[in-house]
This record gives C-alpha cells, structure tokens and sequence, in this order.
C-alpha cells in the first residue's frame, strides 16, 4: 500500500518535468473529466419538474413566483411557454400553500378595481367608465368558474340614462367564451350564463345577450332568429318526459329482477298546439231589477156638469127607446182600457279567454326488454331460464302503473323476455410496470451516473496519468541475489550496468519480497516495455 502511493505520487511530481503540451493535455482533460463529473452529479441529484399551473398571465405569474421565493421552493420557468414547474414530490403541497395565499389571481380584479384611489380631477364619465369594467370583470370571472369555460370575456352596451329622451335603447350585451379542448358548453350551462348577465345588470333582458365560443360560432339566439328554437325546446322536452318514464320503469323493476336486467324504452306522442279561446255565458236564473206597470181606462158616456151637488152628480135617465119596454135593460155605454208594463231584468254575463299550455300528452308506447332469470339445476350448473308468466303478469302490471297506462288514450305497453348477451369479462387492470415507477428512474440516475463517472476516471484519467508520466524506480527494489553474485539493475538513457551492491557504493540491505519485485517488474513493463526487453537482453549477453 505504501508503495502504491508513493508511485502515485512520484507519478504526479515528474508532470512537471513533462514537455509542455503533454502537461496541457492532461489539464485539459482532467478539467473535462471533473466537469463531466459534477454535471453529472448534479443530473443525479436534480429532482424531476412538473408544471405547477397551466398558462396563467403575466401578473399572476409575477405573484406566484415572488411567494416561491420566499417560501424557498425550487422552481423553473420555461422560457417559450412561460410555464412554472416545481419538483415532483412538492406539486400538492405548493398548490395547496399558494391556494391558502389567494394565488393564482386572475388578470381581472372586478370590483377591487373600484378600491384604487381616484385620480384628482376625474370625470363622471371616467367613473361609470370605471364601474361598467368592474361589472364586465367581475362577470368574466363568474362565468371563467365554469367547469368547461377555459375564459371568458364580457363586453357591455350600457346607454346614456336621459329623462328628456322619450325613446330609450336597450342595454345589450355580448360574451366571448373559450372552452377547453374536447369541452363543449351545454344548453342548461348556456342558459345559465345569459340569465347570469340578464340579471346582473339593470334593463338587461336576455333576449339582448349574445354568446360566442372561440371559434366564432354564436350559441346563443335573439329574437327568435331560429325557425327551428321552438322545435328544440318541444324536443328537449319530449325526451326529458321520455326519459322520466325509463327511469320510473327502471326503477320499480330492478329491485325485483336485479341490476342491468331490465331494459326500457318509452316513446310519447306530445301535442305542442297552443290553443286560445273566448266564451261568453248567460247564466238560467235571473232576477228582476226593477219593474214599472201603467193602467189607463177610458169611458164614452156622459160626465156630470152643473153646481156640484148630489143631483149634478147623477147622470140624467135616459128614455128607453121606441118599441122597447121597461123591462129591457138599458144597454151600457161602451169603454176603453189599456196596460202597459216594463220589466228589468238582472243579467248573469261571463267572458273568459282560456290559453291551452301545450305539452298535452296524447299517448305513450313502452317497451320493456326483461332478462331471463339465473337458477341452479339439478346438476349444480348455473343456466339461464325464462321468467314464469305469472311474474311477467306483474311486470306488466307494474310498469302500466310506473307510466299511468290510458286504455282510452291509446296506450301500449309491450313487455318481451328474451336473454340478454353477457358482456365480455373485464380484464383486471395490469400492474404498473418497472420502467413506470418512479423510485426505478430515479435510481437509474444515479446508476447511471456512477458508471459515467467510473467510465470517465478509467477511460479518460487513468491513461492520461500513464501517458505523461513515468515511474522512478528505486534501484534496490531490484536489488538481490541474481544467478551467481545477485546483479542489481539501473537504468539510465538505454544503458544497464550489472553489478555488486558494493561497486554502487551503496550500503548492503535486505532484499524486499519476491511478490514486490513482480509487481515493480510489471510496471516497468506496462510503461517502458522496450527498455525492458533491452534489458533482458543485456543479462542474456552478460550471461553467455
């Protein structure tokens, strides 16, 4: 061990004495070779990165890497996307410190942009400026918290308030939303968005709201601009009824007949006619309001005249008539009268206008597909047999009911057993393999690094060190006892000289071992081979 170093380091002390390029060539390339070393130590230990957010704007990036820095996180960014990375192990744990922060904010501060302190001098007009783009930022960020809005922007069309204009315009308002991709925006989501601008702004209905997708197709429709809306929103409707049927069937059945046996379909006939009607009634039994009667009667005869008195009161006799006798009657004078009566009557009216809402369900269709039932047999073998007709009987008692089956409407319901296909077995899920865990790859580097850098020091080093440099070689390590008197050898510029330790004037020493002068024999013959061979040359002369 001793001699191993002390070769080593008289191999570093004849560097200096090494012609100049040599002595450059191996500096160059231990300085690779160290350079190599740490960049790879520092691979090793460099943990993976993963994107801590998607693309976020400029200011929120700001904030989310001042609040890094002090937390004392490592992180990257990307210089072409802009995106921030932090390592593997750490991503649920900043994002839930960055969360409890309020970060990341979006680009809109809403109605905190309302908080900043005037300018002196500011208009009226500035400021209702101000506040409309608080409302439209505050909007877009509602309408971002969507799970499908990727972003979204709001644009308002907010017109002077005048009391001397008689004709006022309509506020309106348009919205620009960019989905993520593969996500598409549902009807109720869209409803949902223009009922949220309608309501959030005063005089806005939503008629007057626009939406657009990023692609420049607009969702939304004004003013009836759609033949065919009415038609969407019949067949929106028929197939939520629809559907409300299948789920009652599927529902009552399944406890009986098991999960997956029972399979329904309902088709309903709706009649979506909007009907309008206007009746006016008399009711039978009146009453009399009011009720006026006249009664004249008028006379031919005579009308007593004369001083008022008993006698004047009474009409004269009249002479009975040539040829009559006393005892006929005297004929009375004739009269006349006449009756008029007005009657009133109360009257009873009634007027109503009936709208029929349409939506009238005219009939319904079911049919329900029944699985057959699963029973051991005799055998112990699991087979598959058809349900008992009595079973069906209830079945289709029970589904006419789910569906409020009509006879007298027209209703049918058709219930058929047949043996459902077995679905093909699921495969179970394989195991994670090797190359996906990450414990393999992270030990990979730093094998990978150690075979790098052993590669490096026995490839690159190794040879430079034996290449610029020569081992001195003590002449009484080959000292010794040689054939006849012990020869001991030195060596200078291609010339041996043989003989007694004496003649040396070198003082007698022991020996060293037999196994030391093989391994010094060796390394003279790795690094000087042909001095070597002209020595052996020289003891085989010398020798005769």
């Amino acid at each position: 061990m001793a001699l191993a170093s002390q070769n080593f380091i008289e191999r570093f002390s004849s560097i200096s004495r090494q012609p100049i390029a040599q002595q450059l060539r191996l500096l160059i390339g231990l300085a690779a070779s160290i350079a190599l070393g740490i960049a790879l130590v520092d691979w090793a230990l460099t943990p993976d990165f993963t994107p801590l957010y998607g693309e976020l704007p400029p200011a929120s990036s700001a904030e989310v890497i001042r609040s890094l820095e002090v937390s004392n996180i490592q992180y990257k960014v990307n210089s072409r996307t802009g995106l921030i990375s932090v390592p593997n192990d750490r991503v649920r744990e900043t994002r839930l410190q960055l969360a409890g922060e309020g970060l990341p904010q979006g680009e809109s501060a809403g109605y905190d942009f309302l908080n900043n302190e005037p300018r002196l001098g500011v208009s009226s007009f500035m400021e209702r400026a101000r506040f409309d783009r608080a409302v439209e930022q505050e909007l877009s960020s509602s309408i971002s918290s969507l799970d499908n809005v990727k972003a979204a922007r709001v644009h308002l069309a907010l017109p002077k308030q005048s009391a001397f204009v008689h004709k006022k315009n309509k506020p309106a308002a348009s919205v620009l939303i960019s989905l993520y991709p593969g996500r598409e925006l549902t009807d109720n989501q869209l409803a949902g968005v223009i009922h949220l601008v309608a309501f959030s702004v005063p005089g806005l209905a939503a008629e007057q709201v626009s939406v657009i997708d990023n692609k420049g197709k607009l969702l939304s429709l004004q003013n009836g601009g759609d033949h065919f809306a009415a038609s969407k929103n019949n067949f929106r409707y028929t197939q939520q009824l629809e559907q409300s049927y299948v789920e009652r069937i599927t529902d009552i059945l399944t406890p009986i007949l098991g999960v997956g046996a029972v399979q329904a379909q309902v088709a309903a006939d709706i009649d979506f006619t909007i009907v309008e009607s206007t009746s006016e009634r008399y009711a039978p039994e009146t009453s009399v309001r009011s009720e006026q009667l006249v009664e004249e009667l008028t006379s031919d005869g005579s009308t007593a005249s004369g001083i008022p008195g008993t006698l004047s009161n009474q009409p004269p006799e009249e002479l009975p008539a040539e040829g009559a006798t006393q005892t006929e009657e005297i004929a009375q004078a004739p009269s006349r009268s006449s009756k008029r009566e007005i009657r009133n009557y109360e009257l009873d009216k009634t007027i109503s206008h009936t709208t029929e809402t349409p939506g009238t369900l005219k009939k319904i269709s079911v049919a329900v597909v029944v699985d057959y039932k699963e029973s051991l047999n005799a055998e112990g073998v699991i087979e598959r047999l058809p349900l008992p007709e009595a079973q069906l009987t209830e079945i289709i008692a029970l589904v006419k009911e789910a569906v409020g089956f009509n006879e007298a409407r027209g209703d049918r319901v058709n219930v058929v057993n047949a043996s459902f296909v077995a679905p093909p077995e699921m495969e179970p899920l394989p195991a994670p393999s090797l190359l996906e865990q990450e414990w393999f790859w992270r030990t990979g580097k730093f094998v990978l690094a150690g075979v790098a850098m052993f590669l490096t020091i026995f490839i690159v080093v190794r040879p430079l060190m034996q290449a610029t440099s020569t081992p001195t070689v003590d002449p009484r390590l080959l000292g010794g006892e040689a054939s006849a008197g012990g020869a001991a050898i030195a060596m200078s510029d291609e010339r041996v000289t043989l003989g007694q330790q004496q003649q040396m004037g070198l003082p007698a020493a022991a020996p060293p071992p037999y196994q030391q002068q093989l391994n010094v024999a060796r390394s003279m013959v790795e690094v000087e081979p042909e001095r070597v061979a002209s020595v052996v040359k020289n003891w085989v002369a010398s020798d005769g």
